[in-house]
């Protein structure tokens, strides 16, 4: 949903969640809980929020992180306003603080510092464009088309705003990230809805905005989505189902909902969000629950898989790729509605109230992620896909580490079922480290060197780089065939052993 409204509201969520075992990791307290003390005032108000530490804590007891809205624009009555005007730290013509000016970023952190202190993990920037039409209340001068009056005559401290603001979002995610690591070694997460050249540096993730919940919108995000990847800037999210959302009580919005989270499963962030109505998963029905669930699962399964791409995006990798990144043929240069999600997969979203679709396989032979089933490649075939299922394909020569359902993410990984997918020799680096903090910087880290060398059919799991333990760490190993597809018969793995750190080859 858009909001949580209190402290009781937000457990109650979470609590509704454990009773469904749906699993749940991170929520996103967004804007308004400044209550009486004024907008973006940057505290809670206790009437609603008595004793946020005491919240936090909770979620974290729970497994869950809490990820807080905060602005760059300040009503005239909040303290933080009073502040910033007096010191000059504010874009002049707006109530924007200027994240060009190197001590209004430090005092804009300081802020955001006293959050962290009670345990917050992490920082939604909204509004990051920025905005300059809000707030508007009776004691601001400023109305709608103050956006382009301060676009065009605002000015900063390193020049003309209209020169500037689109790298706006650029400073002010720069502001959160280096305050923060200026004062602690826990990992920066931001989640802001602008970008600009050379973000990513500042560990920000840009989702795609206000969006609509009609089928154009769902049509067009998957190509944004690529070409932003494609751009240089690698953790890209969208609403799904829409910001301004349908009724989740009609089957049209259903049907829409269902299609897009298949689909934000295989996005780098995957999350839900939205306006007028909420679209939490029992509200779809009991089977249409049971779908969402299943998808919320299945990202849990893929987390090892995840992770892994993720430590490759660190050292220059694009997660979401559009197809012309991996495949040299001319038929791939215009598809823009299938991509590679990291190395092996390709996802083929279903954008269209159908229940199937056309999709084209590269040349070589590729894998039915559900089924099993080998197919040839270097042709387009017609795709069945009802309202459970999203088209997924792996190509040979592949190798998708999964882990179970149920997993906690914040723990080293214990479990594991390998899925091989023969046809050619292949190599894959498991990774994983704390999750919490920078240690991995100073080798903190876990890298399992993963290769199958299809010829003498032998896999071999390679000694244990970096300081990170995976102590007795399960290992099933399947090779996929027809009949054992993700949601077959899983039951009875290939081969099974424990790896301590130590290299293992196994012949098959």
């Amino acid at each position: 949903k858009e909001r949580y409204k209190s402290q009781t509201e937000l457990i109650q969520f979470v609590d509704r969640f454990k009773k469904e075992k749906i699993p749940l990791d991170v929520l996103i307290q967004d804007w308004m809980y400044w209550g009486k003390y004024g907008w973006n005032a940057l505290r809670f108000d206790e009437e609603a929020y008595p004793s946020p530490a005491q919240l936090i804590s909770q979620l974290h007891d729970a497994g869950v992180r809490l990820i807080i809205s905060v602005w760059s624009n300040f009503g005239r009555s909040t303290e933080v306003y009073k502040e910033f005007l007096q010191n000059g730290y504010l874009i002049s013509g707006s109530l924007n603080y200027d994240p060009f000016n190197e001590r209004a970023r430090q005092a804009y952190w300081a802020h955001l510092e006293e959050f962290m202190k009670m345990g917050i993990d992490g920082w939604w920037l909204d509004a990051s464009e920025p905005e300059f039409n809000k707030p508007v209340d009776e004691t601001s001068d400023l109305g709608i088309w103050s956006f382009y009056t301060g676009l065009h005559d605002s000015s900063t401290a390193m020049g003309p705003g209209a020169e500037l603001v689109n790298a706006f979002p650029l400073m002010h995610t720069k502001a959160v990230y280096e305050g923060q690591r200026s004062v602690s070694n826990r990992r920066v997460v931001i989640l802001t809805r602008s970008a600009f050249a050379g973000q990513q540096r500042n560990s920000a993730i840009t989702g795609s905005g206000d969006i609509h919940h009609d089928w154009g919108v769902l049509s067009g995000q998957v190509p944004a989505g690529l070409n932003f990847s494609a751009s240089g800037i690698p953790y890209w999210t969208t609403d799904t189902g829409g910001f301004f959302s349908g009724n989740p009580s009609t089957p049209s919005y259903k049907q829409i909902f269902l299609r897009w989270l298949q689909w934000s499963t295989f996005t780098p962030i995957m999350r839900v969000h939205g306006t007028w109505f909420a679209k939490e998963p029992w509200m779809f029905g009991e089977d249409g629950e049971q779908i969402i669930k299943s998808y919320i699962e299945l990202r849990h399964r893929l987390f090892p898989y995840v992770y892994s791409v993720a430590r490759m995006v660190s050292e220059g990798y694009t997660m979401m790729r559009p197809l012309f990144m991996d495949f040299d043929e001319g038929q791939v240069l215009d598809i823009s509605d299938q991509y590679m999600f990291g190395p092996f997969i390709m996802v083929c979203p279903i954008t269209l109230p159908e229940d199937g679709r056309l999709v084209y396989l590269p040349k070589g032979n590729w894998y039915d992620f559900w089924t099993g089933r080998i197919i040839q490649g270097g042709t387009s075939i017609r795709v069945e896909a009802p309202l459970h299922k999203i088209p997924l394909f792996v190509r040979e020569g592949s190798m998708i580490p999964l882990g179970p359902a149920d997993q906690d993410l914040t723990m080293p990984i214990s479990e594991l079922e390998l899925r091989i997918y023969r046809g050619n020799n292949v190599q894959f680096t498991l990774y994983d480290d704390d999750g919490e903090t920078y240690a991995y910087e100073n080798g903190d880290f876990a890298k399992v060197p993963l290769q199958w060398f299809e010829r003498e059919r032998k896999l071999i799991l390679g000694d244990l780089q970096g300081s990170y333990k995976l102590q007795n760490m399960k290992v099933n190993l399947v090779l996929v065939r027809e009949g054992k597809g993700v949601g077959k018969d899983e039951s009875q793995p290939d081969w099974s052993t424990n790896y301590e750190g130590e290299k293992i080859e196994i012949n098959l």
